[in-house]
């Protein structure tokens, strides 16, 4: 009997995977499956759910560190698919990869079922996929369909333009789910930068400046210098700071983003 345990104890030690997670949104998934204590490695900013923010880091977006990575022996790496390049070099030391896109709302539920499948958890991938649905199914809505513009402020300045939500990102897909509409009209699919002439012409009802917590910029600085703008949004005063850890985070905490977002436009 003695040795069917032992036997059983070393299949559940071998067994078991020894993750690595190479952005945060990536961790969040991951360990809302139920897989926290099996990731051994983060990437930098990873600060959600608090314990993996001491985890060991691996690196930035493009400054992922390859020997960091292979000192921590994985058995699976998983990262987004403009990591394919440092993924294809894991994969010549037989180390097992996945890569994700995680831009569109649909793309993150795809990628939670994905990693659900991959990690055997998928009732949790279901579970997390049914919150993100109902949230937006659910979502309080503006009336009046407002043209919204969600900005990236992570710089107080507008001299030399600013980062806005385009029409790739889930961003866009949360505004109408609340009613409302992308103030950023022009033919660009990613986060293009907007001039003061640019939001000027945009001329949006509403503004959201979106920081993440790690964001050295004072709030209310960032929210004077938009307000001194001639546009609709700060002549009636409908400029909006949002600071939080998961405002920028495609992971399934977006089904939070959409409930915060609304909740401001409604």
């Amino acid at each position: 009997m003695r040795i069917v345990y032992l036997l059983l104890l070393t299949l559940t030690l071998f067994g078991s995977e020894r993750i690595v997670t190479l952005s945060p949104a990536i961790a969040e998934i991951v360990s809302a499956l139920g897989e926290t204590r099996n990731i051994v490695g983060v990437s930098d900013y990873t600060l959600y759910p608090e314990t993996l923010s001491l985890r060991p880091k691996v690196g930035g977006y493009t400054t992922l560190s390859l020997e960091r990575t292979l000192a921590l022996k994985p058995t699976l790496v998983i990262g987004l698919e403009h990591q394919k390049t440092f993924l294809s070099k894991l994969e010549h030391f037989g180390i097992r990869t996945k890569a994700l896109q995680l831009e569109s709302t649909q793309e993150i539920k795809s990628s939670i079922f994905q990693l659900g499948e991959l990690l055997q958890h998928p009732q949790e991938a279901r579970a997390l996929i049914e919150t993100i649905d109902y949230a937006k199914e659910n979502a309080p809505r503006n009336e009046d369909n407002a043209s919204v513009l969600i900005v990236f402020a992570s710089s107080s300045s507008l001299s030399r333009g600013v980062y806005v939500a385009g029409h790739d990102l889930f961003f866009e897909e949360i505004l109408e789910s609340c009613g409302t509409h992308n103030a950023y009209s022009d033919d660009f699919y990613a986060q293009p930068v907007l001039t003061p002439e640019g939001i000027i012409a945009a001329d949006p009802d509403r503004v959201l400046l979106l920081l993440g917590p790690l964001d050295k910029v004072d709030p209310m600085a960032v929210k004077k210098r938009w307000m001194a703008l001639p546009i609709k949004a700060a002549k009636e005063r409908k400029i909006t700071v949002i600071q939080n850890d998961y405002i920028l985070i495609p992971s399934q905490r977006i089904a939070k983003s959409i409930t915060t977002i609304c909740e401001i436009l409604r």
